[in-house]
């Protein structure tokens, strides 16, 4: 992450800010506040950024959101990683199609990143946002793993051992050649799952510091091996699953982002996992397919 200190990195602390709540504004003093500017920083930046109409000043509330300038820019991204709005335009039909919540994201400097999302889970601790932040700690995003070699493997559980139990270390260890054959990942729901995704969720403007970290550590180390990742559907048992996820691939077989079911009901029984699964997999192989992807080999 920037340094406070950077100009520009504080340019993109806002952009960040504001675009993870992109229907609300802000006070000047709302966002020096969630971003620990001082006034005077926040006044300078703001006000360019304005009259560059990258923001949108209310000047009757005196409030800042995203300005239209970000729409072609965002547009452009768009045009730039099509997978995206591929995924988009899939996502949303088949949130339908299931009743549940779909979401994509993608790994950016080691934290997972939401870029898009539909439909709804069916309790709001599930809720997923676009622009929601997660570190890449284990067992967070192991379909972004699975497929990245032995050294990425190898990083990867390293940090584990901070905080993983020995039985739970293995079992993610044993996990990475049964996602790649199988195709996606699966998490069994539980009392720890919920708790240790609201820890591990950043709010824009919070700063990673040791208590940040410690809470993390101490709610994602309760988690059952079954919660880290559950080997046969059969033993989600009353509780049910968390998520399915399923890889895109780039051109050169790295992933590119990976797509996410979740929000499922309790009741889910095993014919119907395995058909979410499937469904799944089948979307995901054809955005890879559709955007010029492959597949690497296992």
């Amino acid at each position: 992450m920037p340094e406070a200190s950077n100009p520009t990195g504080r340019v993109m602390d806002v952009l960040n800010f504001l675009a993870a709540h992109p229907t609300e504004r802000f006070s000047l003093a709302e966002i020096a506040r969630h971003l620990k500017l001082s006034n005077g920083s926040a006044h300078r930046i703001l006000t360019t950024m304005a009259s560059a109409h990258f923001l949108s000043r209310n000047e009757k509330q005196r409030t800042y959101s995203l300005g239209m300038a970000m729409v072609a820019i965002g547009q452009a991204a768009v045009e730039k990683h099509r997978g995206i709005e591929v995924a988009r335009r899939e996502i949303a039909r088949l949130a339908v199609e299931l009743n549940l919540q779909c979401s994509a994201n993608t790994v950016i400097e080691d934290e997972i990143l939401v870029l898009v999302k539909e439909g709804t889970p069916q309790s709001h601790r599930g809720l997923t946002r676009v622009g929601e932040r997660r570190p890449l700690v284990p067992p967070v995003g192991l379909c972004h793993v699975a497929w990245g070699g032995e050294a990425v493997i190898d990083s990867y559980v390293g940090k584990a051992a901070a905080h993983l139990t020995d039985a739970a270390r293995n079992h993610l260890i044993a996990s990475f050649p049964l996602i790649r054959r199988r195709g996606f990942a699966l998490a069994a729901n539980g009392p720890n799952v919920s708790h240790s995704r609201e820890a591990t969720v950043l709010p824009v403007g919070r700063v990673r510091d040791h208590a940040y970290w410690a809470s993390v550590f101490e709610l994602v180390g309760q988690l059952t091996p079954n919660e880290v990742q559950l080997f046969d559907p059969r033993d989600a048992g009353a509780i049910g699953i968390s998520y399915i996820a399923a890889p895109v691939f780039s051109s050169t077989g790295s992933v590119q982002f990976q797509l996410v079911i979740s929000g499922f009901p309790s009741s889910l029984g095993i014919v119907e996992i395995e058909r979410h699964a499937e469904r799944l997999c089948a979307m995901a192989a054809s955005i890879t397919s559709e955007t010029h992807g492959r597949r690497p080999a296992d």
